[in-house]
């Protein structure tokens, strides 16, 4: 695999042309740790604590990046977005039973599932209390319905792991409830925090964070298999460890002869499965470019779709071209 260019983090140009957001962002979150009882206020922290790239915050300040807002309210709604992903994470390592997460410890390894499992649904609490100090009904019925797919997103995930063959179809529809649908919000809450915005940029942003979210999906599916575990600071191979049908697999499936990939589907759902030798019959049979393809697809029809709106669209744009210098190659 190749290095991303320039940086580890493509995002950072974008993110240091707002680093003032950034800054009070950080200070907010640290904040939100004081907000739970004493004995969960360190395991909050730890969780809260900014260490990540930041991406759905840096969506929602690039939708809003036109102009015309308050600062404490964007703010805010980049709080939303980013503890809605910690939420997830927190749940995503316990699923996967991962012990490394941004190179430390886990929730799940340093205090064991239950307690992981509690921290996530207590943040995602947390999250719906500092939705409602925004007083926007439609705000809060977006974060609400995104919270929901989302959990729909990992239990639909886990039913189509349970099955043979698997369609590309439905791989988009549980990548949109796992990765896209807070890329969505997290673009609307941006757009939505413009004065006067325009109910067309409104959508487009969201249609734009959708396509963003499942190119997303498809790159985290490419590190799990094709990134070493210093690179992607994260504990590595655990989708085929818990038998998920990810983008990389999908598309090797297709291109096995039937015999042989019936063979592969019933291995993934014993849990037998050679990650090594299913990497190299991925590599052999071009899997990683077909992989690169629709990511660049999904990040093209989300810059089609932005290219409407020259103005407001402007530094999702440079977003845009930030995830092409991701390492999906």
């Amino acid at each position: 695999m190749k290095k991303a260019a320039h940086s580890n983090n493509p995002f950072e140009e974008v993110t240091n042309s707002m680093r003032p957001l950034f800054s009070a962002l950080e200070k907010f979150l640290m904040k939100q740790a004081m907000g739970f009882a004493k004995e969960v206020r360190e395991a909050a922290r730890e969780a809260i604590a900014p260490k990540g790239k930041f991406i759905r915050p840096l969506l929602v300040f690039s939708a809003a990046a036109s102009g015309g807002y308050s600062k404490e309210s964007v703010v805010r709604r980049a709080a939303i977005a980013e503890l809605t992903h910690l939420s997830t994470l927190i749940h995503d390592d316990v699923l996967d039973n991962a012990q490394i997460r941004r190179n430390a410890l886990t929730s799940n390894e340093k205090y064991g599932a239950r307690t992981a499992i509690l921290l996530g649904d207590a943040i995602f609490a947390h999250t719906m209390l500092l939705t409602f100090d925004e007083n926007d009904d439609d705000l809060l019925k977006k974060t609400a319905n995104c919270i929901r797919t989302i959990c729909e997103g990992e239990i639909r995930q886990t039913l189509a792991d349970k099955d043979l063959n698997v369609s590309r179809k439905r791989y988009y529809e549980v990548a949109y409830g796992k990765t896209a649908a807070l890329f969505e919000l997290s673009c609307g809450l941006g757009a939505m925090a413009v004065k006067n915005a325009s109910k067309a940029w409104i959508e487009a942003a969201e249609e734009a964070g959708r396509q963003l979210g499942i190119a997303y999906q498809i790159y985290d599916d490419i590190c799990d298999w094709f990134m070493s575990e210093k690179d992607a600071g994260k504990t590595l191979g655990t989708d085929l460890e818990s038998g998920k049908k990810t983008f990389p697999l999908i598309v090797l499936l297709e291109k096995l002869r039937k015999k042989d990939a019936q063979k592969l589907s019933k291995e993934l759902l014993s849990g037998s499965g050679d990650y090594c030798e299913i990497a190299r019959q991925m590599r052999e049979l071009g899997v990683p470019r077909e992989c690169e393809r629709e990511f660049s697809r999904r990040v093209s029809l989300a810059e089609k779709t932005l290219a409407k709106h020259p103005e407001e669209g402007a530094k999702l744009r440079e977003f845009c071209a930030a995830m092409r210098k991701l390492n999906v190659g």
